[in-house]
């Protein structure tokens, strides 16, 4: 796991192999919360979540995955509570 942007995120769907990536997998147990903070047009599937139950949106499929924090209309990281 690494942080970024104040988030940690876990490497899911990254392969350290040559073969394809599928890109990042959308974490299982999607909060109501987390799919409304989704910008206009973004896929569900760019969803990444970290070891604090926060949300954020994978931007690379590197190792570990990198992405940004998903924030609510407040400005709040959105978090499973």
């Amino acid at each position: 796991m690494t942080a970024v942007g104040g988030c940690v995120m876990d490497p899911v769907g990254i392969s350290a192999t040559d073969e394809p990536v599928q890109g990042p997998q959308m974490p299982r147990d999607v909060s109501a919360a987390a799919l409304a903070a989704l910008p206009r047009g973004m896929s569900p599937q760019f969803l990444i979540k970290d070891g604090a139950d926060c949300y954020g949106l994978a931007l690379e499929a590197s190792d570990p995955v990198r992405g940004v924090p998903l924030l609510n209309d407040a400005g709040q990281q959105v978090c499973d509570a």
